[in-house]
């Protein structure tokens, strides 16, 4: 990390065998961030800045020397790195390691949010495979709702042939797509109590996207504000999302 002026949560955290979540809440406890969004004094003294996108989201770096110092003043120690063998390193740059997101068509990350839940609410997806995005919003719906209406843009953005990985950090949202949907379809779309399954009508259109789809489908968990880039980007266009439906008329 030496001579790099800025960074990511993530690499911080690589400073001083930390996880993005944990440097995320040192920051919070220093008055510097709050939420996904640095604070006003972070940005104004020098702490913070924003990188904007190509869509104009904002995803917040951090001053590497600067809150080095400030993680320190907390009682952290810094991590020596032993530097890797010249051959060990050569040979690493000349196979690197398999990512997680190898092997896939398309994928996509997606977040859904609602101010006061319920209240206004915005969706989005942000395609890592090509910097694509896409959001929209409901003058009135919940955090669940913003979630469903952005695996199903996604789905309908990636298309059935391609082989996709959806990324999200809404754990009802994977539920409902690898498990719950299955169950409650066997049974006439009822829940194991005989009620009506919540927002059945975005669960149907969900199930049917699936069910079209001819590529492989997987989904992965993301942790939420934990400085994943993709899953960050995503809420920042869920939340605009959400604000600029309070204009919206209700339907």
């Amino acid at each position: 990390m030496a001579g790099k002026t800025w960074s990511t949560q993530t690499e911080l955290g690589a400073m001083f065998a930390l996880t993005a979540r944990q440097v995320g809440t040192h920051l919070t406890a220093l008055g510097l961030k709050d939420g996904s969004s640095a604070t006003d004094r972070a940005v104004a003294d020098g702490i913070a800045k924003d990188a904007k996108l190509r869509d104009g989201t904002v995803f917040y770096v951090w001053h590497t020397e600067r809150v080095a110092a400030l993680l320190e003043g907390r009682g952290l120690s810094r991590q020596e790195v032993p530097a890797a063998p010249a051959r060990r390193a050569r040979a690493k740059a000349a196979a690197p390691a398999p990512r997680p997101t190898d092997g896939y068509g398309k994928v996509v990350a997606t977040d859904g949010s609602a101010l006061g839940n319920p209240g206004p609410t915005g969706w989005a997806w942000v395609d890592q495979t090509t910097g694509e995005t896409g959001s929209g919003g409901l003058a009135h719906g919940t955090n669940n709702i913003g979630e469903l209406l952005a695996l199903l843009e996604a789905l309908r953005h990636a298309g059935p042939a391609v082989d996709l990985l959806v990324r999200a950090d809404s754990q009802y949202v994977i539920n409902i797509a690898t498990k719950w949907a299955k169950g409650w379809k066997s049974r006439g779309w009822r829940k194991g109590d005989g009620k009506v399954p919540e927002n059945l009508e975005l669960v149907q259109a969900i199930d049917a996207e699936l069910e079209a789809r001819t590529g492989r489908t997987d989904f992965e968990w993301v942790r939420g504000h934990a400085g994943d880039e993709h899953n960050e980007r995503a809420d920042a266009l869920a939340v605009a999302a959400a604000k600029a439906a309070t204009q919206a008329p209700v339907r």
